[in-house]
């Protein structure tokens, strides 16, 4: 299914236990997509010292990095225009750090709830298309695509618009299948059907359908063997396919299923 597997790495953990968390990724030849809270936006504000030197070793072993951002409290397409202004600041943190990293993707949420939005879509997409469009240029300067992620959408119709709206290539969906199994009430080929041209980046993790449990892959009840071969029968081509493991300790049972599942086909050669 693909050549090249990122890994969930919160940003922590490449400040805190920088030489561990190498040594990791080069042993089960893994590239990391970082994390950030806004509380480590806030410190790295202070200090990107920690930041370029992780970016530096990465660079040593010739790994490459994709980038989450902060939602917590965020909202893009917030009633709030302080609410909106705090979320494009972060946002636009974010990619002044994307400058010492230059990460392939960076994977934002696209804040819809549809009882916080009165089940009004055209209201967000509206306010969404305000708040997107300004950023695109700035995404274009750093070499970078923007992957909206899918979290409590229950169709994908809202992000189809979305993305059919703004038409630019540097600007696409993240298929997160463990929030999908969790919210969405449409089938996994229907919804893979109507994103498969703006797929540009997977999450990929487990549950059992009532937490985000964010598990390996077999220990839920996802359909894996599904995915699979519905993103071949759709011909979509991500550039970024992350294992979201929150269970650390299950890295390398993690890391083994996707290989003896035949999802990843890693080389000898590294990432």
């Amino acid at each position: 299914m693909f050549d090249r597997l990122f890994v969930h790495t919160p940003y922590h953990f490449l400040k805190d236990s920088l030489d561990e968390t190498l040594v990791n990724l080069v042993k089960f030849k893994l590239a990391p997509e970082i994390y950030f809270s806004a509380l480590n936006l806030e410190e790295l504000a202070l200090d990107r010292r920690p930041l370029e030197q992780a970016a530096a070793r990465l660079a040593e072993q010739g790994l490459p990095c994709s980038f989450h951002g902060p939602f917590l409290d965020l909202s893009p397409a917030g009633y709030d225009p302080r609410i909106v202004a705090v979320t494009r600041e972060r946002f636009q943190a974010l990619f002044a750090l994307a400058r010492i990293c230059k990460p392939e993707v960076i994977v934002l949420h696209s804040g819809y709830e549809r009882w916080r939005f009165n089940l009004n879509i055209n209201l967000w997409l509206e306010q969404s298309l305000a708040f997107w469009r300004p950023l695109l240029s700035q995404v274009e300067d750093l070499g970078t695509v923007l992957a909206i992620e899918n979290i409590f959408e229950t169709t994908p119709g809202g992000l189809r618009m979305l993305f059919d709206e703004i038409a630019s290539p540097v600007f696409g969906g993240c298929f997160d299948i463990g929030h999908w199994h969790l919210f969405g009430e449409m089938d996994l080929s229907e919804w893979l059907g109507l994103l498969k041209k703006h797929i540009i980046a997977f999450h990929l993790h487990d549950n059992r359908g009532r937490f985000d449990d964010h598990m390996v892959p077999g220990d839920g009840l996802i359909n894996f063997a599904a995915l699979k071969s519905l993103a071949r029968s759709h011909n979509i081509k991500a550039l970024v396919h992350t294992f979201e493991l929150h269970q650390r300790s299950q890295l390398q049972r993690g890391v083994e299923w996707f290989k003896n599942n035949n999802l990843w086909v890693s080389t000898t050669d590294g990432i």
